[in-house]
């Protein structure tokens, strides 16, 4: 596994962040089952459920979180309320776009311009994993200078699923890697298949493949 990060000798949290609408709280959830049955420490916060949090007190509780031996913080993020709480040195080590881009005319630039921002805070080894079936989000971020990691269900992305439907039911569906890569450790994953199980309820699939990418980038072995 990929965590904690070092910085000059020294342990660091690893910081995601988890964008969009309804598949942020789906694909956090994964996340972070697939995290705590590695007993890993997790702190997983929504700031819209924090009344009154600005940038000043979110980088106290991180700094809190840190000195608590916390592994990853997972932070759920509304595009629109990001500007009022995150302090401008934060650097996430993976972004992950979960769900359908803001749609909305009338605001879609300012929604462009928050999200290009949003993504702009990605360290310089960070890892952006996007939704290639969204023609709208992928749009959004031509030119930026990261690392993406896709998902999807055609050829362009990197990992895809042979299971046909909109959600996954709790037998499981098979996750495939279609091409080689690499993770934030710098560890070559080669393309091949894996079959996730999930222990009960069904999801989505898009979300359970933004996961999927999550453990892959991190080097969670998923047949695990």
């Amino acid at each position: 596994m990929c965590f904690p990060i070092l910085t000059d000798g020294v342990e660091r949290m690893l910081i995601a962040g988890i964008l969009g609408s309804e598949g942020k709280w789906q694909a956090a959830g994964i996340i972070s089952s697939m995290l705590l049955s590695k007993g890993e420490k997790v702190s997983i916060i929504d700031p819209a459920g924090m009344p009154g949090i600005d940038s000043r007190m979110f980088s106290a509780y991180v700094n809190e979180l840190e000195k608590n031996n916390i592994n990853m913080l997972i932070l759920k993020m509304n595009i629109p309320e990001v500007e009022k709480f995150l302090p401008e040195d934060i650097r996430f080590d993976v972004l992950i776009y979960a769900g359908k881009v803001h749609s909305c005319k009338n605001s879609q630039r300012a929604y462009s311009d928050c999200l290009k921002k949003v993504f702009s805070l990605l360290n310089d080894k960070g890892v952006a994993i996007v939704n290639v079936d969204d023609s709208d989000l992928i749009k959004l971020l031509e030119g930026m200078k990261h690392r993406f990691i896709t998902y999807g269900f055609n050829t362009k992305a990197c990992i895809t699923t042979s299971s046909i439907g909109d959600t996954v039911s709790k037998e499981g569906f098979i996750c495939c890697l279609q091409r080689s890569v690499s993770t934030r450790d710098g560890k070559v994953v080669e393309p091949q298949e894996y079959k996730i199980l999930l222990e009960a309820g069904e999801a989505d699939s898009h979300d359970l493949l933004a996961a999927a990418a999550f453990a892959i980038v991190n080097g969670i072995d998923l047949d695990q």
